[in-house]
């Protein structure tokens, strides 16, 4: 098999990735559902292998084999909150003192759970509708596998360069790179009515304080005037707290 030369009408990829669709809901030991929302890295494997065999006769994983000692890994995260997915590969020093390949894919579960859950919207992902969390997170698995063709092939990858689109295209039918699943900011807007510059309110150790958003990720950064605390660019100083979203209480500036 030589990825290269794959060239899939899109009629074909989207009666492929109906295929996989299924099996994933057969086969998957959490997937019950489309908007499953239980995922473990079994399924992340499996994912990777259904796509591995039916559109690359297995080429990915052989070629991950001739080049490193240990088989591609598999991770969920929950801490990733602005990339569906990531790609890693590294050289590590083995204990005899080779150098050794390791490769592993990573999948964004709280992106995947904060999108068709309560906030309504049309969630485009590599320029595809998706209409389930399964066929999201299959977009993901797409853009992740081009990472890892082009990482095979030439030792680095970028989604921004054309040749990453071009295999895309002609692989997955895939028309863009991006996705706009709902991120912990966009749940925090709806969902809490905070966003970054938001006055809260909250308890910490049984005190209540008062303080202004500075960052969201999977908890809110809030920052609380205090004359023990750091100095910022404004000539204030601030103690940082990590508070998680449903502690926070929104407040009119």
């Amino acid at each position: 098999m030589d990825p290269l030369a794959i060239d899939n009408p899109a009629e074909l990829v989207a009666v492929k990735a109906a295929a996989i669709h299924a099996a994933m809901l057969q086969q998957s030991p959490h997937l019950r559902t489309p908007n499953f929302d239980i995922i473990g890295t079994c399924d992340v494997q499996l994912l990777f292998e259904l796509y591995d065999r039916d559109f690359f006769a297995g080429w990915l994983s052989q070629t991950v084999r001739a080049k490193s000692a240990q088989p591609l890994a598999f991770r969920v995260s929950s801490a990733m909150s602005r990339a569906g997915g990531k790609t890693l590969h590294r050289l590590r020093i083995a204990p005899d003192g080779q150098r050794e390949n390791f490769y592993q894919i990573a999948i964004a579960s709280r992106l995947l759970f904060n999108t068709f859950a309560d906030i309504q919207r049309p969630v485009e992902i590599c320029g595809h509708l998706c209409q389930d969390r399964l066929q999201a997170m299959q977009r993901i698995m797409e853009h992740e596998i081009i990472h890892l063709t082009e990482i095979l092939l030439w030792g680095k990858s970028s989604c921004k360069a054309n040749r990453f689109k071009h295999l895309a295209h002609r692989i997955f039918a895939h028309a863009g790179t991006t996705h706009d699943l709902v991120t912990t900011r966009e749940v925090a807007a709806t969902r809490n009515a905070i966003q970054i510059g938001s006055i809260v309110q909250f308890v910490f150790k049984g005190t209540r304080h008062t303080g202004m958003v500075n960052r969201i990720h999977h908890r809110a950064t809030v920052l609380v005037e205090n004359p023990r605390g750091t100095r910022y660019a404004n000539g204030k100083t601030y103690l940082k707290f990590y508070i998680p979203l449903r502690m926070l209480e929104p407040m009119e500036k």
